[in-house]
């Protein structure tokens, strides 16, 4: 007798999918700041858990719901620790380091700032401050390397890292303070953090910005000529042109939301530009590129 029975339905689960919705919620609970951007600087150390995913999926093929259970646990277990690393960095006292320059004869500056994990404000210093810039770095240490030459200021700031290889905590930020009334050049690449640059009362010729995941809040010079580059990937960023500066805009972004004021910025093929931008005093020429990010700017 011929035997019919059924054979038994096995059902293969992809452990891409099961990452990729991972993924997609740490960022929803990031873009709703429910967790910090800082927690990548965890996640990254972490991939090793994903080796074992993988082998585990090579070892038995094809998955019962018990193991598809276990994995979903495993790769949550990796946000669970990031987490308690977060919980316990923030009891630990802050570490807090300052510089300066003065800024003498200087008629120029060059800055640049690599960062990554944590929080970076911006913003000009007072209008009677003799120095070039001020810095205040919180929860490791801030590596300031600052040289002159020919009455241009180059300055270059990088964490160091001295004590807290993991930190991702919400406590770790630095605060920069540049001069007005001086021409800046200005390069940033920064990852995982929150980002508020206030440029409206300095006088800024060129920004080039690297931002990987993470917020970023940029407010533009209110005077002056400026050209910026941007690049994002899986951010948000939310740029404010004050009120009488012409700019040109052109953004492309593979996947991802733009959202500008047409009111102020007719679109005009592929940019976004001021009626009166060729001849406009103070104007800003920007472009922005990137994927998997969210733009506005008005």
């Amino acid at each position: 007798m011929a035997d019919h029975t059924t054979p038994s339905r096995k059902t293969k689960i992809s452990i891409t999918g099961i990452i990729l919705i991972f993924l997609g919620v740490v960022l929803l609970l990031q873009n709703l700041n429910l967790l910090p951007w800082g927690l990548w600087a965890m996640l990254w150390r972490l991939w090793p858990v994903l080796l074992i995913i993988f082998g585990i999926n090579l070892i038995f093929g094809h998955y019962k719901l018990g193991r598809v259970v276990f994995l979903i646990l495993a790769i949550a277990a990796i946000v669970g620790v990031a987490v308690g690393v977060v919980v316990w960095q923030d009891q630990l006292p802050p570490i807090i380091t300052t510089d300066s320059a003065l800024r003498d004869d200087l008629q120029a500056a060059r800055v640049e700032m690599d960062f990554h994990a944590g929080q970076l404000n911006l913003s000009p210093l007072p209008s009677a401050s003799l120095n070039l810039f001020e810095t205040v770095a919180r929860g490791d240490g801030m590596r300031v390397d600052f040289r002159r030459q020919d009455r241009v200021g180059h300055l270059y700031l990088s964490s160091t890292w001295a004590r807290r290889l993991y930190w991702v905590g919400r406590g770790r930020g630095w605060d920069v303070k540049l001069a007005r009334g001086i021409p800046f050049s200005l390069a940033i690449n920064a990852a995982a953090i929150d980002l508020s640059l206030d440029f409206t009362f300095l006088q800024l010729t060129q920004l080039d910005l690297e931002l990987d995941a993470g917020n970023c809040n940029i407010r533009m010079p209110s005077q002056g000529v400026m050209s910026a580059d941007i690049t994002v990937s899986a951010a948000n960023i939310e740029i404010i042109i004050p009120a009488g500066v012409a700019a040109r805009i052109k953004v492309d972004l593979t996947v991802g939301s733009v959202r500008i004021d047409e009111s102020r910025f007719p679109r005009k093929g592929n940019y976004y530009i001021s009626p009166n931008f060729e001849d406009a005093e103070n104007r800003i020429s920007l472009a922005i590129e990137g994927a998997a990010s969210r733009v506005v700017i008005k």
